[in-house]
């Protein structure tokens, strides 16, 4: 049985979220000049993102970063009927992600912030689209 406490989000908070990866949204969609939704093709898009921004400037925001962590929990929430939560660690942390539910009983935390500063850190080894695609295996294995 896993140690961390799980909570989930106000819906004040969760709403902050939502919106949040809506500006995202519409700023990917801007930087695209198409349409982009909550799906694999708009974590690909963001990726994409990253990388321009990074090249202009290697040390991003919080905001930014938030943003971007905001988009991509958006993303799993809305496809695999995710909840938003801060789950904490036995040594205290707190961390913010979306929870996926994984068969009846079991749950997969994707750990949004996480995530994101692997992906500024490490570059396209830790592709978001990647993740998301493994990720989204793994909770539709059940």
């Amino acid at each position: 049985m896993s140690k961390e406490k799980v909570q989930l989000l106000p819906q004040k908070q969760a709403q902050q979220l939502q919106d949040l990866s809506e500006r995202a949204r519409l700023n990917l969609a801007r930087y695209a000049g198409v349409e982009v939704e909550y799906n694999a093709v708009g974590v690909q898009m963001l990726d994409e993102w990253i990388d321009r921004h990074l090249r202009q400037f290697p040390t991003p925001s919080g905001q930014i970063v938030t943003v971007w962590a905001a988009f991509l929990g958006e993303v799993f929430r809305q496809r695999f009927n995710g909840r938003w939560i801060t789950q904490v660690t036995p040594d205290g942390k707190s961390h913010l992600g979306v929870a996926c539910p994984k068969g009846p009983k079991n749950y997969v935390f994707i750990n949004v912030m996480d995530q994101i500063q692997k992906r500024i850190h490490d570059g396209m080894q830790e592709s978001l689209a990647f993740y998301y695609t493994l990720t989204g295996m793994e909770i539709k294995a059940g």
